[in-house]
Order: structure tokens, then C-alpha cells, then sequence
């Protein structure tokens, strides 16, 4: 957990991203800072309006785990703060830059939506595949996007990069269904993704879009910034980048294509219960697995989060009976997956 705590103060400064401790709308101070880790631009946060839409997304490369899940608790809490949000569903990715099946993918997708339901996430969702008008936008930025533009950062990596690193060489498991794919489908799907990002301002529906992102993948706003500057477009983006989960048996983070890292939606009830039990590693909430889980997947809002964080710090029956509450929030949400 210190390397993950200090790669967000290296991405931070590296950057130059702003850490978001300061309130957004309903949205307090202390929720912000304890479940996002930087953001691009903080003043930008502070005077989002109707005029601003919140976006997550999820790849679909399997069942969502807990640091999904964060993702969409993330969005569905902008937009019970008063903000338009969305949800994306990036299936045509993996089928033109994995080679994933297209029905597979349009499948998996399906249980997602179900799922955000479940969740009781009320803003939009949306898919790649349906969404024709975000594909004309990809077309309508076609000419400025050149096979070699791809931007090169040239960051140290964090002790946590490198341990992700190896963990995805030495047990990443690719999908059955991913027969692999072409450099040109890669960059189509990178095309995609440009749109996606440009699409909201370039339509004209919004003044501005931020992109609700794991820390992990920031670099995707700093590479679609590069690929707008050689358009003649002028699209408002900022990035706001979440916190992550911490993996289970030690992996750096929860992820789709490590098993064992995550505690997935598929499991069963009981034993999301059991992991969760688990997964109480420590008392110091910056340090406990479980607090940043609570902080990232749960309906607290930031009062309630610093009482738990209290209660971590103390231990005893308070934490403990904060700890089964979770550990049964969770559980329904597996049990909600499955139904």
C-alpha cells in the first residue's frame, strides 16, 4: 500500500495534476480527496455546471471487480450530486484492438447495464457499438490522425509500475475468446477512443467533459490531448483520476485478466464475505485494504468515511461491525451480478 501511496504523489508531481480536496457541487471536500487520488485541473472541478458531463468507463475484458465497481460508485455519485453523467461501455475496443468475440462483448455489456441498474445508478449508459454519432465523430477526425502520432512519455516508473508490470507478464490470462488483432485495429480503437473523449464538445452538447479514470490509465488523457492539438477542433476535457484498489494476495491492483488479484462479482455471496474479511489487513486507514475499499465501492459520503476512518484507526467492535457491513454490501452486489 506505501508504494501505491507514493506512485499518486509521483504521478501528481510528474504531471503537475492537482490533488481534488476541495469540494465539487454536494460533493465534499473529504469524499473527494479520500477517493480520487489527482485531477488535471482542480479549478476546472470546482466550477463544473450543467454545462459539464461526467464520464467513467469500463473495458470489457471480464466481470467487473470491486475496482470496477469504484468506477461506477464514482460516476453515480456525480450524478446524484446534480451533474449529467455517463457510463461507457467500451465493447468495440476490445473486439477491434483484442480480437474479443462481438457478441461476447455486446453480451457482457448487457450485464453491465443490468448491473449499473442494480446499483441504482441512474445517469446515462452507453455503448460503443450503439452509438453511431461517436463513430461519425471518429470519422470526421480520421484525416488529422496519423499511424505514427502516438505520444511517448518518459516518466520513471514507480516501484508500484513495476511490480503492476510484472504481475500482468508473469499471471495476466488472456480472454478464450481473443483470437488477437492487427496494428491497424489497434489504432482503430485508439481512433474510437479519441472520439469518445471529443465527442461531448465537439457535438456541442457540453462545454466541458471529465473523464473519470483510474489513476492507472491517466496517460489516456494526456495521449488524447496530443491527438485533439493536431486537429482543428477545440474540445474541453479534463481528467479526474480515482484511487485504486489494492489487490488481494499482494498483487499491486484488482484486475480482470489476474485471477485471484480481485474479489469479482461472480463470486459467490459468502465468499466475497469471506474475502472481504480477509482482506482487513491494518488499522491505518491509508494502509487498510478494506477502509480503501469502503472509500472507492460503498454509498458512504465523506462525514461518514472520516467517522470509519476513526474507527479503523481504533479497531474494536465499531470496525468490526463496519467491516461485516461491508462485507455484506458487497455480497449483494455479487448476489445482484448473478441474478
Amino acid at each position: 500500500m506505501t508504494a501505491l501511496r507514493e506512485h499518486y504523489e509521483a504521478v501528481r508531481e510528474e504531471f503537475d495534476y492537482a490533488r481534488p480536496a476541495i469540494d465539487v457541487g454536494s460533493m465534499s471536500a473529504s469524499l473527494l480527496d479520500r477517493a480520487f487520488a489527482a485531477t488535471t485541473d482542480a479549478d476546472a472541478l470546482r466550477e463544473a455546471d450543467d454545462d459539464t458531463l461526467f464520464v467513467a468507463s469500463a473495458g470489457l475484458s471480464g466481470t467487473p471487480h470491486v475496482g470496477t465497481v469504484a468506477q461506477m460508485v464514482a460516476v453515480k455519485r456525480f450524478h446524484e450530486a446534480g451533474f449529467d453523467t455517463q457510463f461507457l461501455l467500451a465493447d468495440y475496443e476490445k473486439y477491434a484492438a483484442d480480437g474479443r468475440d462481438l457478441d461476447a462483448v455486446r453480451g457482457l455489456a448487457d450485464d453491465y447495464r443490468t448491473f449499473l441498474d442494480a446499483l441504482g445508478y441512474e445517469g446515462e449508459v452507453r455503448t460503443q457499438y450503439d452509438d453511431r454519432d461517436v463513430m461519425h465523430t471518429a470519422f470526421r477526425l480520421a484525416p488529422y490522425f496519423e499511424a505514427e502520432d502516438g505520444p511517448e512519455f518518459d516518466a520513471e516508473p514507480t516501484e508500484w509500475v513495476e511490480s503492476l508490470r510484472d504481475a500482468y507478464e508473469r499471471d495476466s490470462v488472456a480472454n478464450t475468446d481473443a483470437t488477437g488483432s492487427t496494428d491497424f485495429g489497434s489504432r482503430t480503437a485508439e481512433l474510437l477512443c479519441l472520439a469518445d473523449f471529443l465527442h461531448p464538445t465537439i457535438a456541442g452538447s457540453y462545454d466541458r467533459t471529465v473523464f473519470v479514470l483510474g489513476v492507472d490509465e491517466h496517460a489516456l488523457v494526456l495521449a488524447n490531448e496530443q491527438y485533439a492539438a493536431k486537429t482543428p477542433f477545440e474540445p474541453a476535457f479534463e481528467g479526474l483520476f480515482t484511487r485504486l484498489v489494492p489487490g488481494l494476495d499482494g498483487y499491486p491492483k484488482m484486475a480482470k485478466t489476474i485471477p485471484g488479484s480481485g474479489i469479482t462479482m461472480d463470486m459467490a455471496p459468502e465468499r466475497v464475505r469471506r474475502l472481504v474479511r480477509e482482506a482487513d489487513d491494518s488499522r491505518a486507514p491509508a494502509e487498510s485494504t478494506v477502509y480503501q475499499m469502503l472509500c472507492l465501492a460503498s454509498e458512504h459520503d465523506g462525514r461518514r468515511l472520516d467517522d470509519l476512518a476513526d474507527a479503523c484507526w481504533r479497531g474494536g467492535e465499531a470496525w468490526d461491525a463496519a467491516v461485516e457491513a461491508y462485507a455484506d454490501f458487497l455480497a449483494g452486489l455479487a448476489d445482484a451480478w448473478s441474478a
